[in-house]
């Protein structure tokens, strides 16, 4: 089997994500860098978005099956759980990360000029209401490592990165927050923000 191919730019919190459930599965891949918005882009992607895998001839786009697509079609401790109640939570997450923290958090909070506090005080009430849902486990979905993690540990870095001061006194974010950073996933995945 050929080592999946993906399109995109680790800046992108869905394209590091499905870099991330790469290196998790302990499959080999190859980041390749797309010309964004152009024809070859809107030929593999019909709304021109990031990150795409081509693999053994299939193009997979959106985040959820690419992640879903790298999991079930390599060998290797499942990063998705088995039974329906651990399997729900963990959508509820990766719901949370695509409707709230990517619009309210990721977008939301501009990279090259300071946020309005109206900007801030947006994303601020999202991670307080994600901080109140950690539970108690190292993970998000108990103790086993899910996509849930894979989806927020990157949008967390991005708002990190633009406004560290919105993760002030999020204590449970914070601490599994450190766990993630601290996985070679999340560190084989880094770049350096300034360089944007």
């Amino acid at each position: 089997m050929t080592a999946p191919r993906i399109y995109g730019y680790l800046f992108s919190t869905w394209t590091r994500t499905a870099c991330m459930t790469c290196v998790e599965k302990g499959v080999d891949y190859e980041l390749v860098p797309i010309a964004y918005g152009s024809a070859d882009h809107a030929a593999m992607h019909p709304f021109s978005r990031i990150p795409v895998l081509v693999h053994n001839g299939k193009v997979v786009t959106e985040g959820l099956a690419i992640t879903s697509y790298v999991d079930e079609a390599f060998d290797s401790r499942p990063l998705q759980p088995t039974d329906l109640a651990g399997r729900t939570q963990m959508r509820e997450w990766l719901s949370r990360c695509a409707d709230y923290v990517f619009r309210d958090v990721v977008r939301n909070i501009p990279r090259k000029r300071t946020p309005t506090d109206e900007e801030l005080a947006t994303a601020r009430s999202v991670l307080e209401q994600l901080n109140a849902l950690v539970g108690s486990g190292p993970f998000l979905v108990g103790t086993n490592l899910t996509l849930a993690d894979l989806y927020l540990a990157p949008q967390l870095s991005n708002a990190r990165e633009k406004a560290p001061e919105l993760l002030d006194s999020l204590d449970a974010l914070d601490g599994w927050f450190g766990r993630m950073a601290d996985r070679d996933s999340f560190q084989l995945t880094s770049y350096d923000p300034a360089a944007l």
